[in-house]
This record gives C-alpha cells, structure tokens and sequence, in this order.
C-alpha cells in the first residue's frame, strides 16, 4: 500500500540528521595511493540494495525474508543498506531519497532500490522484482571499484575512501559514504516491528508476534557521511588507471561502534531515470581496510 509520507513531530525529535557531524571531504588525486600499488584493471560487481523498511510497517518481515534470501547466495556480492521510515531509526535520507527518486510519490513498504539501477521505467521495486534485479546487476562488467581505510577513535571515525577506474567514463559522478549500524534492539513501538504474517502458517515469521518485541534490525542506516546525494568526483580522474580519494571524519556518538560499518558507492548522475544509477559498491567494517577487489 502506498503510503503518503508523514511528518510526526515527536518522531521527527528522536531521529539524527544525516550529515549534521561531518567533515567537508578532501580529494586526492593521481595515480596509485596508500591501498595497493595501484588501481587494478579489473573489478568485481557489488549490487547495492537500498531498502526503505520501518518497524511499524506490517509487510517488511517479509521483505526481510526476501532480502536474506539475496544475501545468502551473494554474500560477496551484495551490500543491503536498510533506510528506516517513521521510526526510531529514520534520518533525513529517507526524505531525500524519497523525494529524487519516486516521482513524488512515497514508496511502498517494503521496496528497494537495486544499484539505483531503473527497469521499466522504475527505481524502486517491491519485494517481488528484487530478485531479478539483483541478478541482472550482479553480472555487469564494472568500470569502477573502490578500496576503503577506516579507522574509529572513541566516538570519532574516519574514512579514506580511493574510487579507481579501468576504462574512460563520461558525465558526472559522485561518490556516496554511508554509515551502517548492524544489530540495532530496542522497546516501545518506535522499535518494536510490525509482523503482518504472525498468523501465516509456513511463513518464516510465523507465531513470533504481531509486533515482535525488541526486534533485531540489520543493515540500518544511521547517517550519511558525505553530502546527501554524494560528493561530486572530478572528470580529469575518471579514466583507465585514474584514482581520486576523499577523505571523511565524523562522529559515532550514540551507536555500538563494534557493529558499524561504512558502504561507499560511485553513482552517475543524470536528469532521467535511465541515466542516474550505483556503478559499484564497497563495505568495510568500521576500523578496518577493504582493499580493491
């Protein structure tokens, strides 16, 4: 069901701001840097998967079962990020994804963005065209791949993201950084996940409650640490060989540090559905290197 999209005050008071924290991103450009000796000539393909769930939305436990269907058979391959509305875990990217990506209307729930990558015309998927999409994804050539050095300091974490090409693109690109949290409970209903199959036999979620309490909830975005809609990559370095790195600081305050983790995409931007989407993806556990692979 198509939701309109609600602003509650008291849920607005408890949700964090996606970039409030955040260091503007420094660039370094050129050949080569501090992961590898070099950038390599090929990549492998990493499908984003961008789902906008909620706890007090009924149908996502079943989106939940479709998604770990995904990751069970492409654990290399795919990267979830879980974008939370109108709940204790919603920050301001549901409203700018929201509103660049779904033609104005509120996507339903549960739905995805696949490498932001369109099929007939659409963005954002239900649960039933996840599947599809992902494969057709997962098998493209990529001209692009990204290494990330991270470190964490208390409260305070860094990222040195290297994005690196093996042939010579044309448009403009940005590179997105977000921060994940891993494993996120909590009471009350802003926590507290609806379950609209409690009392369908065989499903998954079957008797487990209708809300489940302190529920687990995976992959959820808990801020952007580059600018909303990412941080514009300079065309010079974007040819075989060509590498540019940006740099990040900001604040983990308020999140379990040991279940954190960056994502970090490379998108083409463009005026039509067809021509904005993910060319690839990394994650890396926060305090940790992912080279290039």
């Amino acid at each position: 069901m198509i939701r309109k999209l609600l602003f509650i005050a008291t849920a607005l008071s408890i949700v964090a701001c996606s970039k409030d924290d955040s260091t503007a991103p420094t660039s370094n450009t050129g050949n080569g840097g501090s992961i590898g000796s070099s950038v390599p000539t090929s990549f492998t393909q990493k499908v984003l998967i961008e789902t906008f769930t909620g706890a007090g939305q009924p149908q996502c436990t079943d989106g939940f079962v479709k998604l770990d269907n995904i990751l069970a058979a492409n654990s290399t391959k795919a990267i979830p990020v879980a974008i939370h509305y109108s709940d204790a875990m919603e920050i301001n990217q549901y409203t700018t994804l929201q509103s660049a990506f779904s033609n104005g209307s509120a996507p339903q729930f549960p739905s995805a963005m696949i490498n932001r990558t369109s099929s007939l015309g659409m963005l954002i998927f239900n649960r039933t065209q996840w599947q599809s999409n992902f494969d057709v994804n997962k098998v493209k050539a990529p001209s692009c791949g990204l290494s990330i050095k991270s470190t964490i300091n208390g409260t305070q974490g860094t990222a040195e993201i290297h994005c690196g090409y093996n042939t010579s693109l044309t448009g403009n690109y940005t590179l997105t950084a977000y921060l994940v949290e891993d494993n996120i409970t909590g009471s009350g209903n802003l926590y507290d996940q609806r379950n609209g199959y409690n009392t369908t036999a065989g499903h998954p979620y079957y008797n487990l409650g209708d809300p489940i309490l302190n529920f687990n909830h995976k992959y959820v975005l808990r801020k952007v640490v580059s600018t909303a809609l990412g941080d514009a990559l300079s065309n010079s370095n974007i040819k075989a060989g060509g590498e540019e790195i940006k740099n990040y600081t900001f604040s983990t305050a308020g999140m379990n540090t040991a279940n954190l983790y960056l994502v970090a995409f490379i998108s083409k931007n463009g005026t039509t559905s067809t021509d904005k989407f993910v060319l690839n993806a990394q994650k890396v556990k926060l305090g940790n290197t992912q080279n290039w692979d």
